[in-house]
């Protein structure tokens, strides 16, 4: 019986928002009985603008550093933990910089060959949407409203998925992270988040439902309920992502994924398993999905 999580084993050794190392995060996920984990930690941010207040002592060449040393402990934990669990090495998008964000996405996956990409945008235009809500707030207000905003961030993730055709897409309403319970579009926004997902089918992608804003007290698990009933009547797949940050968050949440997923209608889950070197997306029925 799999479980599984791909969206998350950011650690503190790579990622100065997460905690503590990445051996743990392996070690709890195997604790935590799942057979299959995602390693995706965040891409480099290339310009000194685009630093995290906790990065200003670093420059944009330490975190090229610094993600070159996750590519090389994350195979190593792949190979060294085979036997117990099946690490999947990846990394999670960024549309940064604003000017290059696909050629340099581009370059990572040729020249790093991740067994899976998750397509993620934490910006619109340059700005952060996902950083505080006085930074989503103002960013709003420049571009006309909070329609506005969420139009053109749904927009840029679409522009994302066409482009790069991740494996999975990550937390597909981030944009309302800083709306709390409440959260809700509308149907303006909505046509956009349609279009979106018609792209996630075209390029063969799947759902991440992200148990993170549930962790965090923010609201629902990612996407919101309308949302994933749409993708279930559309036939995107789903799959699970615990977006931990540390050994503390492995598999925290993922009991309101799976109900947020039968609540949607959904019967069965996709997750990805590597077979001869070959990565493949396979089907699990939903009753089947839970830890060893």
């Amino acid at each position: 019986m799999p479980w599984f999580s791909y969206h998350g084993g950011h650690s503190g050794e790579f990622c100065r928002h997460a905690k503590g190392d990445l051996q743990p995060v392996v070690e709890r996920a195997i604790e935590a009985g799942f057979t299959h984990y995602g390693l995706s930690e965040h891409v480099p941010r290339y310009r000194r603008e685009e630093l995290y207040p906790e990065e200003q002592d670093l420059t944009p060449a330490d975190l090229e550093r610094i993600f070159e040393a996750y590519v090389v402990r994350a195979q190593e934990l792949r190979e060294r933990y085979a036997d117990r669990i099946q690490l999947l090495f990846g990394f999670e998008t960024e549309r940064l910089p604003p000017s290059e964000w696909a050629s340099r996405m581009g370059e990572l996956r040729q020249r790093h060959r991740p067994d899976f990409i998750i397509g993620s945008v934490h910006d619109v235009d340059g700005t952060f949407i996902d950083f505080t809500a006085e930074v989503t707030s103002a960013l709003a207000a420049q571009l006309g409203g909070n329609e506005a905003l969420q139009i053109r961030y749904f927009q840029a993730l679409s522009e994302l998925v066409t482009t790069l055709r991740p494996e999975v897409v990550g937390h597909i309403d981030l944009i309302r992270k800083f709306d709390g319970p409440s959260a809700s579009f509308s149907p303006r926004v909505l046509a956009h988040i349609e279009a979106t997902l018609e792209i996630i089918v075209a390029a063969g992608a799947v759902l991440d439902v992200n148990a993170a804003p549930h962790r965090r007290g923010l609201g629902p698990v990612y996407p919101l309920p309308e949302i994933l009933a749409l993708a279930h009547r559309m036939g995107v797949g789903v799959t699970l992502g615990d977006d931990s940050h540390g050994a503390h968050d492995v598999g925290v949440g993922l009991d309101a994924c799976l109900r947020a997923i039968a609540q949607a209608g959904y019967s069965e889950l996709c997750y990805f398993t590597r077979e001869g070197g070959v990565v493949e997306k396979r089907r699990a029925a939903l009753d089947d999905v839970h830890p060893r």
